[in-house]
């Protein structure tokens, strides 16, 4: 069969059941679940099961009907997501599939059915150690790569793309799917930026009715990230601790734009390449030695492929601090006189963790400040009380060094 007619079937059998817009027994239409429309509702389906007959709604459309009544008080519920868009909800999220790492790992953090999550993106998918028993998941690519068939034949009800970041790829698949599936919620979703995560938490918990859950991780969340704005907040910019941020590829930092970036300066560091309009860009080693860092942090993660949830191996990040060391003239700099030389996986700098990270920074530009900060107690807590995942930070994984 030819594929391009393959798929224009998918698309016309892939509307999910709760495609139709409206409240599910809503037989008046006018946007309310009244008690005696959803008892109706009840009825009808019980007696047509009785007699082995298929009624005007199924199994469930009558759950979903129960939820609305019982949970929103009979009315739909609107939410705006981070594209600053408003959301109708008629029914719960049933089907879920997420498109980012991010967005999957907070459902979990505020306790959604993660039974739920029918299919994830492909590098969630290779995460074993984080992500366990999701390689049973389907697995629909990236954003950039998406299996637009895959994700058509799973007849999801509901899809979490990203917000602010490869917008394009995002928007695509977002058109694609409305077109196919015009029923389909389609939320949009960061998760990972520090100035809209605590908001982003308590949405989504709206989303899932787990306000309570979400108010505890977002209080969890934000106590850390204001503890670190409060204890910088009186450094006079001229004292603030000079930080030289290295990427994974030597040389390569951050400027004004990147993310590392903000992390840095929440953190209070100056960065002295922040100026610029490249991203990451390459720096002359002379330059760094002239800007003379009291710290210096280096990333490694992806372009540096050990440590973090993968394997316990300070060996190896101990191996990337050493390099550093050695390079010519940095005896001269301040950060490796004063032993002030950091290592850093991208896992807890970078995505919904970026808080943990982000305390590790504070805890190295101000020591004496952030005395009573503990970064690894924040990271385990995490893990234990939030992502569920049995994982021991005193036997498992390597995120810093030393």
């Amino acid at each position: 069969m030819n594929r391009w007619y393959l798929l224009a079937l998918l698309l016309l059998l892939a509307v999910p059941a709760s495609a139709a817009e409206g409240i599910p027994g809503d037989a008046d239409a006018d946007g309310t679940l009244a008690r005696a429309e959803y008892a109706s509702a009840a009825l009808a389906y019980l007696d047509a099961a009785y007699m082995n007959g298929a009624g005007d709604l199924d199994r469930d459309d009558i759950r979903d009907a129960a939820w609305v009544y019982a949970r929103w008080d009979g009315k739909p519920r609107e939410v705006t997501d981070s594209t600053g868009r408003t959301v109708t909800l008629y029914r719960p999220l049933r089907r879920v599939v997420t498109f980012s790492g991010e967005s999957l790992e907070t459902l979990r953090s505020l306790g959604f059915d993660m039974d739920k999550v029918v299919a994830v993106d492909k590098y969630s998918y290779e995460k074993e150690t984080f992500f366990p028993g999701y390689q049973e998941k389907a697995n629909v690519g990236s954003i950039w790569s998406p299996d637009m068939e895959k994700v058509l034949i799973l007849r999801p009800d509901t899809i979490i793309l990203y917000a602010t970041i490869s917008t394009a790829a995002c928007d695509d698949i977002q058109k694609r799917l409305e077109a196919s599936s015009p029923g389909i919620r389609v939320l949009r979703f960061d998760c990972f930026k520090p100035t809209t995560y605590a908001g982003e938490i308590r949405t989504v918990a709206s989303i899932i009715d787990e306000a309570e859950r979400g108010e505890e991780f977002a209080s969890f969340y934000g106590s850390t990230m204001d503890r670190i704005r409060d204890g910088t907040a009186d450094i006079p910019d001229d004292e603030k601790t000079r930080v030289y941020f290295e990427y994974w590829f030597d040389y390569t930092t951050v400027a004004a734009s990147a993310g590392y970036n903000e992390k840095t300066e929440l953190a209070g560091g100056k960065n002295p390449f922040a100026t610029g309009t490249t991203e990451y860009p390459v720096v002359d080693p002379e330059a760094i030695i002239v800007a003379d860092p009291e710290v210096v942090v280096k990333l490694a993660g992806q372009g540096l492929a050990v440590g973090g949830y993968a394997g316990h191996d300070p060996e190896a990040l101990d191996a990337i601090r050493s390099a550093l060391l050695d390079r010519p003239g940095w005896s001269r700099i301040s950060a490796v006189k004063d032993d002030r030389v950091h290592v850093i996986h991208s896992d807890i700098l970078g995505g919904a963790q970026h808080f943990i990270g982000t305390a590790y920074l504070a805890k190295w530009f101000y020591p004496d400040r952030f005395s009573d900060l503990d970064p690894h107690a924040i990271h385990q807590r995490y893990l234990t009380g939030f992502q569920g995942i049995d994982f021991d930070l005193a036997s498992q994984g390597t995120f810093v060094y030393p």
